[in-house]
């Protein structure tokens, strides 16, 4: 008996299979920003860029305890909220005109909408990931200037 149900659920679990591995392979493919995100940690700090003469913007970065500030990423993440999220939303909201975005260091998804809106304003893959592109591309929010490029 068992021997007449392997042979019919065979090709039925190797197609299951097959498009299983169809669809991961697509998702894959298609979210290059999972992957990239993983390349840098999570922004957990902010760190102050000298722009000018005595002026310095202040911008998301990564500090893992040794003092030494890093490059980082922000995703989405229901969890992620800390002074790095505040200082995006702030140089989002009063340096890239999403005046509605609230300041609550929270990467919500009204924070991560507005990464994409602001990437596809400067012609970058609008992933919502909160990086190195990103940060380079946009106005940064000064205490002092107001706002700058780094």
């Amino acid at each position: 008996m068992m021997s007449s149900r392997t042979p019919r659920n065979k090709p039925r679990a190797l197609a299951a299979l097959g498009a299983l591995a169809a669809v991961l392979a697509c998702g894959v493919s298609v979210s290059p920003s999972a992957s990239a995100a993983g390349i840098y940690p999570t922004c957990n700090t902010t760190k102050a860029v000298s722009i000018s003469s005595g002026h310095s913007v202040t911008v998301p970065a990564y500090n893992s305890g040794s003092g030494k500030t890093l490059t980082c990423n922000l995703v989405f993440d229901r969890g992620t909220q800390n002074p790095a999220v505040t200082a995006l939303q702030r140089s989002l909201k009063n340096c890239e005109s999403y005046g509605y975005l609230t300041i609550d260091g929270y990467y919500g998804l009204e924070t991560m909408t507005a990464v994409e809106l602001l990437q596809e304003d400067y012609g970058l893959g609008a992933d919502g990931v909160y990086g190195p592109n990103t940060r380079d591309s946009m106005k940064h929010y000064s205490s002092t200037l107001g706002c700058a490029r780094l």
